[in-house]
């Protein structure tokens, strides 16, 4: 991602440095919090901070005072945009654990152990939705990673209780291929039966 890179969200409102720290804050706690679920899908957003820290210093003179209001504003934008690249980045990885979940268990029924797996995908399909209508459609940076960060906390705390169900999941999995493999057995043990017992009778009527 180049350092040139900034927000659709750029409006006409005079920039300040209070509202730069506003928006920096919240930045950072996006970044910092995605990247305690999965540490490098974060970096893009941490990149952008690095690029608006640069423009401020760009925008600030020697005493502090605002002296270029465009590089102010440039410094704003990608703060908005690392909060996007956050919160996207967040959504999409949780997604993908979403999708690696379904295939390690796609052979049993998964709401038997977790009654709320219905509800966690309902949330995998709000968030997909999410993302393409927010790839769609120009709308503020800020705007779009708030809803985004939402989603992500609430996908989470679903993704999570998947995760925790892992152990009895994999035990209903180690019990159900342990039944297959007994049915298969008990089958072929009891065609054993039948072809024995036919090749008997045959025999006896050949006497």
């Amino acid at each position: 991602m180049s350092g040139s890179r900034t927000s659709g969200s750029r409006t006409d409102r005079k920039p300040t440095v209070k509202h730069y720290r506003q928006l920096y804050e919240a930045a950072d706690s996006f970044a910092r919090e995605v990247g305690e679920f999965r540490q490098a899908i974060a970096i893009p957003a941490h990149n952008e901070l690095r690029y608006a820290g640069h423009h401020l210093l760009q925008a600030l003179d020697d005493s502090g005072q605002v002296a270029d209001e465009e590089q102010l504003r440039r410094a704003c934008s990608h703060c908005e945009r690392a909060m996007y690249e956050a919160a996207e980045a967040g959504v999409i990885s949780l997604l993908r654990s979403l999708a690696q979940f379904q295939q390690d268990y796609k052979d049993i029924v998964v709401a038997e152990v977790v009654p709320t797996y219905g509800d966690c995908k309902a949330m995998a399909r709000k968030a997909r939705e999410l993302l393409i209508r927010g790839r769609s459609k120009a709308v503020a940076a800020n705007e779009t990673a708030s809803e985004y960060m939402q989603a992500f906390r609430e996908f989470r705390a679903a993704s999570e209780q998947l995760e925790d169900a892992r152990d009895d999941l994999n035990a209903k999995l180690t019990d159900q291929k342990r039944g297959t493999r007994q049915f298969i057995v008990t089958t072929a043990i009891a065609l054993l039966g039948v072809v024995g017992t036919a090749a008997l009778i045959v025999f006896r009527l050949m006497l």
